[in-house]
């Protein structure tokens, strides 16, 4: 499946109308759910998603490149973390919010 979805992206995250469309009609109905979630995945780990309680910063954009070299930048206004920054890269979640400290702390000490 890997290769089907290497296929169907291009090397810049955009899909391949062409290269899609044929292995949509191809593909049988198990081959295309495994198809989906390989594609899902491959997606999200080149997309780095940064929620941020208010506006971004001037050079975020140039700080994620740093970090996540070839990624697409998605950011989005999250309210509910109170303030700070949670970003989501792949696997890689780091949360520097409010939101997030005080659900540590409440896991700490739920624990003791």
């Amino acid at each position: 499946m890997k290769r089907l979805v290497a296929l169907a992206l291009s090397p810049d995250g955009q899909v391949n109308d062409e290269v899609a469309s044929e292995l949509l009609s191809q593909l049988s109905r198990s081959d295309l759910k495994r198809f989906l979630a390989a594609f899902r995945l491959e997606l999200k780990k080149r997309v780095v998603l940064v929620s941020l309680a208010g506006r971004p910063g001037a050079r975020l954009d140039e700080t994620i490149a740093r970090a996540w070299p070839g990624r697409r930048l998605d950011v989005e206004t999250d309210e509910a973390l109170g303030a700070g920054v949670k970003v989501s890269a792949g696997d890689d979640i780091v949360d520097a919010s409010v939101h997030g400290y005080i659900r540590e702390i409440i896991e700490e000490l739920g624990d003791t």
